[in-house]
């Protein structure tokens, strides 16, 4: 946006110096931050190249643009409710990705959903450490509630009108839906104060920190113990929950795992991972498919095939012999 064109047809429309300086003002903040000037709802419409029969379908209707699946879980137990938009609205909320959030750097202590990172270079800052703590955070997701998500559109630069456009296109039942392509760097952003605070606390006391989404992993020598008590405050003072349950230290004694990955000595994939996800491609193969899915109770059978490759890409990253080996046995599989 040429903000000289702006100003001049502003005046010659006879608009107010104040009303003029204004509006220049909020369109100087917003491109100085590199996101996209939006004064009003219609205008974000226009930047989408959307008429207004389709925006009002996708924008008015929006809590009838999801359709909720369940998954099974990584680790096998259980499944994942996921609400995926439709496609309209995928492209919508692509667009904000894309053109705003992907403009706003995370922590540098974020690992999960950016570019260049993953549960490896999560597990490889714990590698060779006396301790290792996991805690995990609580109903992460809904915890992010659409208040939150406004609160971050309002710091980036916008008006109190577009944050809440910006907000309901992102937000599903008052929070980030797990699905939408805009939460999991949403939930990032949120958590960049969070990352900050663990981040000087930890470095003061010469012990490492990282993030991947919800889990969280501290390292190091015994100060990682004593430090507990103060990372479940500040957890909770940034507005979320500590999985009781989930937390766990662990001793170099035993078999420290992060994110999956093994890092006492090195990076390597837990012997039980790689036996399950064997055993099942063997049975698979030797029984069929559907016979598979229901000795497992696995009815989703189109995101079965999505999991076992997500399982063999997983140990590729951390092992790329074995990964590929069962990237050739998956592609055998007849998965109709």
């Amino acid at each position: 946006m040429n903000l000289e064109v702006l100003e001049s047809k502003m005046s010659e429309e006879n608009i107010s110096l104040e009303e003029i300086e204004s509006t220049l003002s909020y369109a100087r903040n917003l491109k100085e931050n590199g996101v996209p000037v939006i004064f009003d709802i219609q205008h974000l419409r226009r930047l989408l190249n959307l008429n207004k029969t389709d925006f009002k379908r996708i924008y008015y209707a929006r809590q009838h643009q999801y359709n909720t699946i369940e998954i099974p879980k990584n680790n096998g137990k259980g499944t994942r409710t996921l609400s995926i938009p439709s496609l309209d609205l995928k492209y919508v909320q692509r667009w904000i990705l894309d053109n705003i959030l992907y403009k706003i750097e995370v922590s540098e202590y974020a690992n999960g959903f950016v570019k260049g990172k993953s549960v490896v270079t999560n597990a490889n800052y714990h590698v060779k450490q006396e301790y290792v703590l996991k805690m995990d955070i609580k109903d992460f997701f809904p915890t992010i509630t659409a208040g939150r998500v406004f609160g971050l559109f309002m710091s980036i630069g916008y008006s109190s009108n577009v944050a809440i456009v910006l907000t309901n296109l992102c937000t599903y039942n008052n929070s980030i839906p797990q699905g939408a392509p805009t939460s999991p760097y949403i939930s990032n952003l949120i958590c960049r104060n969070l990352d900050l605070r663990l981040s000087l606390l930890c470095n003061k006391r010469n012990i490492k920190f990282s993030r991947y989404a919800d889990d969280i992993t501290i390292s190091g020598g015994r100060k990682v113990k004593k430090t507990i008590p103060f990372i479940r405050k500040i957890i909770n003072e940034e507005g979320f929950i500590v999985n009781q349950e989930k937390t766990k230290l662990l001793y170099k004694s035993g078999r420290q795992q992060v994110t999956g990955i093994v890092v006492n000595d090195k990076l390597s994939i837990a012997k039980e991972i790689l036996r399950k996800l064997r055993q099942d491609i063997y049975y698979i193969k030797k029984f069929g498919l559907n016979s598979h899915l229901e000795k497992k109770n696995m009815i989703n059978k189109s995101h079965v095939r999505e999991y076992y490759y997500g399982m063999a890409n997983y140990i590729l990253m951390v092992d790329q012999n074995k990964g590929q080996k069962l990237f050739n046995e998956l592609n055998k599989i007849n998965w109709k």
